[in-house]
């Protein structure tokens, strides 16, 4: 899911609204809107004004005081953000102020100003904001997955769970891209029909049947 922050007008750039993470619950009493003062980068960090930010899964987690990584409250939850650099710090090449970018921040995101390290981020001019952020947190996840930790090659099959949520999309993508056959569960037939739409050779509904009994049927 991608959220949009429409930016006030801050007159002297010296503070900024942040959606702050107070309490574990229902989003709508786990959250303050507050004021906050913009942050400087650091050493080999770069400020983006944020056009809009992801909400991932472990976004929700942390809500429901499920994620172990997420930062103690009150917190700045945000993986990952799309905006324009508008800072630098030292040894930084000031050349990229201005330059659009999507960025990978963990946590700090939903502000109207975020910080990440110099390899946080790549230039991405002018990509729709929803699918440059998926790049960040989902798609680099899956490629860690399909091409680092398990470098996979064709002719593998694949099993996908959760195959219609980011991730899961990413994976299924990625892995036909290798010439893998795969199978993915997801716990509706429209999942399953979505999945299939993604390239899945295979899409069982583990709400109605076994997949390992599936699977051993191919």
């Amino acid at each position: 899911m991608v959220t949009h922050y429409k930016s006030a007008s801050l007159q002297k750039q010296t503070k900024m609204q942040a959606i702050y993470l107070v309490k574990n619950g229902s989003a709508t009493t786990a959250f303050e809107l507050r004021e906050t003062a913009i942050p400087e980068p650091k050493e080999r960090e770069v400020r983006i004004k944020v056009e809009a930010f992801g909400l991932n899964y472990a976004d929700v987690m942390a809500r429901n005081g499920l994620y172990k990584d997420a930062p103690p409250m009150p917190a700045v939850l945000g993986y990952e953000v799309v905006g324009i650099v508008d800072a630098v710090g030292k040894e930084l090449d000031t050349d990229i102020i201005g330059k659009r970018v999507v960025a990978f921040t963990r946590f700090g995101g939903y502000a109207q100003y975020a910080i990440t390290a110099e390899q946080g981020f790549t230039v991405i001019d002018d990509l729709e904001a929803g699918k440059a952020l998926s790049i960040a947190t989902q798609y680099a996840t899956a490629y860690y997955m399909a091409y680092e930790l398990n470098n996979l090659t064709e002719g593998d099959t694949v099993l996908v769970h959760a195959g219609a949520g980011g991730v899961g999309t990413a994976l299924i993508q990625l892995c036909k891209r290798k010439g893998c056959t795969v199978f993915a569960t997801a716990g509706s037939d429209e999942k399953c029909e979505y999945m299939l739409g993604q390239g899945a050779n295979y899409a069982i509904n583990y709400s109605k049947k076994e997949y390992k009994t599936e699977i051993e049927k191919f």
